[in-house]
């Protein structure tokens, strides 16, 4: 009988390892991942279909592509300092923007297929499906996105309304359209562009002026029907524009009584469809300490049905300091089974970048 037992124990236990083997084989082992020294990530992306996470650094001048179920890392030269990325649907490619240069990037082939003058610097970009890419001007004030034939080199201001200089836009999840929302405006606003023929061209923006926080920077659902913005506030979005940019609740960084707190804004944004979940990097806003905000060093998860806050989850493991720890972006895979975090810490007069598994 003992003998019978012992067998059924050890059976289990061996199943047991080898369900909990099955479930991190796709994933990265839980912890950090410390960059070399110097490194300083400017902007990145994930991409759930191709489960990779690309992000741009200088010292030196590089795109990097983690691939997490591989656990590993490939290089790409840039011949300019980058300041943003965006990768393609597919995530098969990716482009670059720099100060008065764009780069197109093939991801699959890990290599610069080729770089472009472009009239400013590349605060942000989008990398549209149709081999367009769209920068938004860093400086002056009312001005135009810059659109780019990346077959031809040939660029195009955009059409309609204009944006204010600092504003930033993502293409829509179905392709057709970028959704860009107003920074150093008041009271910001987003709008909506149609950029089914190359060249962008302004359609209309929402009904609110003020009702509700938009803050200057967007993320929308993996199914594209709604966006999160940076001041805590989500819209429906649709084809139809008189149910399209419709308010739809608040993810209230007040998390106490769930509801929005006037002096915290969202830095970065994950939704996540197969756990139903919203993973969320809060910032605190004070006007008397330079620079006037400061990142929490928790991720916030929230339920992406009704927005109700569940918990925060340390982006560091096995530290019980995170007093120098800053998080500037937030990922989570498809499955909804392991975050990513792209972390800096201060030490000594240094600052080191890492990638935190979660």
């Amino acid at each position: 009988m003992r003998v019978y037992l012992l067998t059924i124990l050890l059976i289990g236990t061996a199943l047991m390892t080898i369900n909990s083997c099955r479930k991190k084989k796709d994933v990265m082992p839980d912890g950090e991942v410390l960059l070399p020294r110097d490194v300083a990530i400017t902007d990145a992306e994930y991409s759930k279909v191709k489960d990779i996470l690309v992000y741009v650094s200088t010292n030196p001048s590089q795109l990097n592509i983690l691939t997490p179920s591989r656990n590993s890392t490939d290089k790409i030269p840039l011949d300019f300092s980058p300041m943003s990325v965006s990768i393609s649907s597919d995530g098969n490619f990716a482009v670059v923007g720099f100060d008065a240069h764009l780069s197109y990037v093939d991801l699959s082939a890990k290599k610069v297929i080729n770089t472009l003058n472009v009239s400013c610097e590349a605060l942000d970009i989008v990398l549209g499906n149709n081999k367009w890419a769209y920068v938004f001007p860093k400086r002056d004030q009312w001005e135009n996105i810059h659109c780019l034939d990346l077959t031809t080199g040939k660029e195009t201001l955009s059409l309609g309304s204009s944006i204010y200089a600092g504003s930033k836009g993502k293409l829509h999840p179905a392709g057709n359209f970028m959704y860009v929302t107003d920074n150093n405006l008041g009271p910001s606003d987003i709008a909506k562009f149609n950029v089914r023929e190359g060249v962008a061209s302004s359609m209309y923006d929402s009904r609110y002026h003020g009702d509700y926080p938009v803050e200057g920077d967007l993320w929308f659902s993996e199914d594209g029907k709604r966006v999160f913005l940076k001041g805590q506030t989500v819209m429906r979005l649709s084809d139809d524009q008189e149910q399209d940019m419709v308010y739809n609740g608040t993810i209230g960084l007040d998390t106490i009584n769930n509801t929005v707190d006037n002096m915290k804004r969202i830095l970065s944004l994950d939704h996540s469809a197969a756990a139903n979940r919203l993973y969320l990097l809060p910032t605190v806003i004070d006007y008397n300490s330079s620079p006037q905000s400061r990142t929490l060093p928790y991720v916030y998860v929230y339920d992406a049905t009704n927005l109700t806050y569940l918990r925060k989850i340390a982006v560091k493991k096995n530290t019980s300091d995170l007093s120098a720890i800053e998080p500037h972006y937030v990922f989570v895979n498809a499955k909804g089974d392991q975050l990513y975090v792209i972390t800096s810490e201060k030490a000594g007069d240094k600052v080191n970048w890492a990638i935190q598994a979660l």
